[in-house]
């Protein structure tokens, strides 16, 4: 048997949570619109509805990219996207000021899971390297700033989002990618998330084992995905790879 040797978390659904996340749309885009119109100000803005539909739209845009084509792009992306669908031409500055404004609607939402850094610990103790893999649109700053936050920052050893990244989950450079920054063979790789194609089927693919924490989210669940094995909290790791 493979000796494994690193263990590779999905964020949001795996480790953090964001509660409310499809009802708190309207508050993060209202806010970013708040921001942006009272640092910049100007007579030409479009009105705070069109405004958080327009960017709603390039976010929904944005993740069926991601789900057909499993390609990636970076936050300022999107929020052009937004302004194209408003007809307005934007600088620099102004993506700026209205990712600011975003970054201040989503700074302190995020929780860990109860059981997210006991487990991250009881690894780290154990010796293996410790990934953070996750598809999002967010700069690493936002997502680093969590991690701070819910003090799991220690104890992962490197991290990375794809919207650094020109693709993905599941596209297999994302995980090899994963895999050479914790300098471990992907066949001594474990990857953990809750979306069974993104992260489970991914990390089969490149011949990661895969572990899904089961959950009622509404994401795909194709019967063709068989992950390694099944967990329903993070706390059920340690003794799972104990027994691998």
């Amino acid at each position: 048997m493979t000796s494994l040797r690193a263990v590779i978390f999905d964020l949001g659904g795996t480790l953090i949570d964001w509660p409310d996340w499809d009802r708190d749309i309207y508050r993060r885009w209202a806010l970013s619109y708040d921001y942006l119109t009272e640092t910049l100000r100007k007579d030409d803005w479009p009105d705070r509805e069109a405004y958080v539909r327009a960017m709603r739209e390039a976010e929904l845009a944005y993740w069926q990219r991601v789900s057909e084509e499993h390609c990636s792009n970076s936050p300022a992306c999107l929020l052009r996207d937004g302004f194209h669908r408003l007809g307005k031409q934007v600088h620099d500055k102004e993506i700026l000021e209205a990712l600011n404004g975003y970054a201040r609607a989503v700074n302190g939402w995020a929780v860990a899971f109860p059981d997210a850094y006991e487990t991250l610990e009881l690894l780290r103790v154990s010796g293996y390297r410790l990934g953070l893999l996750s598809n999002t649109w967010w700069a690493a700053k936002w997502h680093n700033a969590d991690l701070v936050a819910q003090g799991l920052a220690p104890l992962i050893d490197e991290v990375a989002y794809t919207s650094d990244l020109p693709y993905s989950k599941p596209h297999p450079s994302v995980f090899l990618e994963m895999a050479s920054r914790l300098g471990v063979e992907p066949d001594k790789c474990i990857m953990v998330g809750d979306r069974m194609i993104d992260d489970i089927f991914g990390a089969l693919r490149v011949g990661m084992r895969a572990v899904w924490k089961k959950n009622d989210y509404p994401w795909p669940k194709p019967d063709f995905i068989i992950p390694t094995a099944m967990i329903t909290c993070l706390i059920e790791l340690p003794s799972l790879l104990r027994a691998w």
